[in-house]
């Protein structure tokens, strides 16, 4: 439906006096809408950003958001987080990124900019950003309204958009501080997931009654708080950065089965034998 995944990319062009400039360019999924179009100079994360809130004012905030993984969208490479991936958290907006030099996962935002170059490619050469944005907007106003689209039965992006109840962002809002590193994973059938510290990869215990579920990580040194993705805190732990392994306590039968805590074995002390007296039949006279 509308607003349930919205994609992001960044192309280039170049003015009239061969600087290059950057276009910020955001799609709706399911409708091929174009949400936002803009030119920037530079793009950084404060832009993005920036050009994500003009969108969401315009249709709406999206449930969630796939894009690649170059530095103005993500900073986990780095250890870090962009201004994007905090703001989405805090919206409770599910952040997800297509594999490296795989972009064909993002295609929809990828064959984009190959339509509006073609139709920059026959305006006369724009000499400054505001020329830029204006022919970029009027053909975005085309390609919306006007344009039909053959992947949506040749209705046009906004009649596609318009005919449909839209999505709405559905993950826990989580605000955290800078500080604190993000990571999603999906716990295993051995109801693990995988964390990185220090170029060292530490598997943590969850629970095998969660397995298959999508986890949200919060990294606060050596802090971790486990989430589900509608919220449920999962486990809390202060990891050991000496051990590979960070056991729940839990045990399990081999079906997976979860078992009560282990009894303590109790030493059993035998009954004392008392001592057989003399046979008093043999002893009388």
């Amino acid at each position: 439906m509308p607003n349930e995944c919205w994609q992001s990319d960044v192309t280039h062009w170049r003015l009239k006096d061969q600087t290059q400039v950057e276009i910020v360019n955001f799609i709706d999924d399911y409708s091929r809408l174009v949400v936002a179009s803009k030119v920037v100079r530079v793009t950084t994360a404060p832009a993005v950003l920036r050009v994500f809130h003009e969108a969401a004012k315009a249709w709406g905030f999206p449930a969630a958001l796939l894009t690649d993984n170059g530095c103005v969208y993500t900073a986990a490479h780095r250890g870090g987080r962009a201004a994007l991936e905090q703001e989405l958290l805090a919206l409770g907006i599910t952040f997800k990124h297509s594999r490296p030099y795989h972009p064909q996962t993002c295609g929809k935002v990828e064959r984009f900019p190959q339509t509006l170059k073609i139709f920059l490619a026959k305006q006369p050469p724009a000499g400054n950003i505001t020329t830029l944005q204006a022919q970029i907007d009027r053909f975005v106003a085309y390609y919306n309204t006007i344009r039909p689209h053959r992947a949506r039965d040749r209705t046009t992006p906004r009649a596609a958009f318009d005919a449909r109840d839209k999505a709405r962002p559905q993950g826990p809002k989580i605000t955290v501080s800078r500080d604190t590193r993000v990571r999603r994973d999906i716990v295993d059938s051995r109801g693990e997931i995988t964390l990185r510290h220090k170029s060292r990869l530490h598997h943590i215990g969850v629970s095998r009654e969660h397995t298959g579920k999508r986890a949200i990580i919060l990294v606060a040194g050596l802090h971790i708080r486990i989430l589900s993705t509608d919220g449920e805190l999962l486990r809390t732990l202060n990891m050991d950065p000496t051990k590979d392994y960070q056991p729940t306590g839990r045990r399990y039968s081999p079906k997976g089965r979860r078992l009560g805590p282990r009894k303590p074995k109790t030493a059993t002390i035998p009954e004392p034998k008392c001592p057989r007296g003399p046979d008093t039949a043999s002893t009388m006279p």
